[in-house]
């Protein structure tokens, strides 16, 4: 490999002054520098090339076959320069850089597209990379480093592990427009259920929502009869369309509306909370703007009515 020329910007910058104004005096008063100095800088990447660049008289200056072939080289060289140092700005900034962000299926339906929506109009230049992954690995995959931030309901911190809350979302009866309790649109208690069937979902896919929902209908004094597990939210509000029970989810579903399907808000309901995780002592700009913006990102689904 040859070595690199030691070919500096000032230099490059000389040259492209004087190659387009053909004028040594023009150039210098361009770039607001003493006419000898200009001279010297050109006479110094000569030197380098090997070759003159101008032929030069008292009254304007020619480019030789050496200079116009070096002209679009040195233009090309400036630009990717300063392309290159605004890139460099950019990541100090937090304004660019790559993020590897893990997320649930249950944040899906508008937490994650209201963050990557908002990451593409306030942080243009971020590559965000999103795998989506089931609650119990996602703490191990940041602890190993390999994703960045993981966004999930009802996760925990664990050592090492940070959380910041974006939403705390109540849940809703999914009921099948048939009940009793589907005709109007008014809060219901939740022990009108207690006779119902319920629909779940396997353990480990709920992100503590079977759990949740428990606590929720013990603490109105049942315990939901579970007749059938779906494998995820539209699965369930399909059965529950079917007639087949009842179901309670948080209230983001209702985006999933279906054909004979009503929901309900739950007078005094729980809360399902979201969050990011993220590692303790990592202080890259990128990630710390995004942990900034991602409250914005989500402030308009909080004022939405439960």
């Amino acid at each position: 490999m040859s070595r690199r020329p030691e070919l500096g910007l000032a230099a490059l910058h000389a040259f492209v002054a004087v190659a387009e104004e053909l004028h040594f005096g023009r150039a210098a008063k361009r770039l607001n520098v003493a006419q000898p100095p200009l001279s010297q800088s050109i006479q110094r990447l000569e030197a380098l090339v090997g070759h003159r660049l101008l032929e030069r008289d008292t009254r304007k200056a020619r480019l030789t076959a050496a200079g116009l072939a070096l002209l679009p080289i040195a233009r090309r060289l400036l630009d990717e320069a300063a392309a290159g140092l605004e890139k460099v700005r950019r990541v100090a900034r937090g304004e660019a850089g790559l993020l590897t962000m893990g997320f649930t299926p249950t944040t899906a339906l508008q937490v994650l597209p209201a963050i990557v929506h908002d990451c593409r109009a306030r942080l243009p230049h971020l590559d965000l990379q999103l795998i989506e992954l089931l609650p119990d690995p996602m703490a191990d995959m940041l602890q190993a480093g390999r994703i960045d931030v993981g966004l999930g309901r009802e996760i925990a911190a664990e050592a090492g592990l940070q959380t910041s809350v974006l939403l705390d979302e109540p849940y809703v009866a999914v009921l099948p427009a048939s009940h009793p309790e589907a005709a109007t649109a008014d809060p219901i208690e939740l022990e009108v259920l207690r006779e119902a069937d319920f629909i779940f979902y396997p353990t480990d896919r709920t992100s503590g929502n079977n759990a949740r929902v428990v606590e929720m209908c013990v603490a109105r004094g049942f315990v939901p009869r579970v007749v059938q597990e779906a494998p995820g939210w539209q699965t369930a509000i399909s059965l529950v369309g079917s007639g087949l029970g009842v179901t309670v989810l948080p209230a983001c579903t209702r985006s999933l509306a279906l054909p004979g399907v009503t929901f309900r808000p739950i007078r005094g309901s729980a809360l399902s909370r979201i969050a990011l995780l993220h590692r303790i002592g990592d202080e890259r700009p990128i990630l710390q703007q995004f942990l900034a913006n991602a409250p914005l990102a989500v402030s308009a689904i909080k004022r939405l009515p439960a």
